[in-house]
């Protein structure tokens, strides 16, 4: 599952994930599944057409991401990899960051720590 939000020039993005981390920390081995949020840049491209055409609309670079996971071999609920990435270059997101209160609450702490997106823009 895919599904993508727009708001003004910034998008969110979430879909499921499975996955195996090629180069995980000790204790970290595994796969991990749950939910992968983004905030994107969104684009609007010329119209291709008349003036009632569609216009095009990028799902551009990442600025933020969310993991919400945990180890498929752990307990349901656990969200024991549960990480963000607060920075990327590019595509490519920087080191994993854990926090305590993210794995606590994350829909919580997601709700507390996004809602000044202009901060987090800057």
């Amino acid at each position: 599952m895919l599904y993508a939000f727009g708001f003004e020039r910034v998008g969110v993005v979430v879909g499921d994930l499975y996955f195996v981390n090629p180069r995980a920390a000790q204790g970290q081995e595994g796969a991990e599944h749950g939910v992968r949020l983004e905030l994107r840049m969104l684009d609007r491209g010329a119209p291709k057409g008349s003036a009632y055409s569609a216009q095009p609309i990028e799902i551009g670079q990442p600025i933020w991401r969310a993991d919400l996971l945990e180890s498929v071999e752990g307990p349901p609920g656990s969200f024991d990899r549960t990480h963000h990435h607060p920075a990327f270059t590019g595509w490519e997101p920087g080191r994993r960051v854990y926090v305590a209160d993210m794995s606590d609450d994350p829909l919580g702490w997601l709700g507390a720590c996004r809602a000044d997106l202009d901060g987090l823009l800057a």
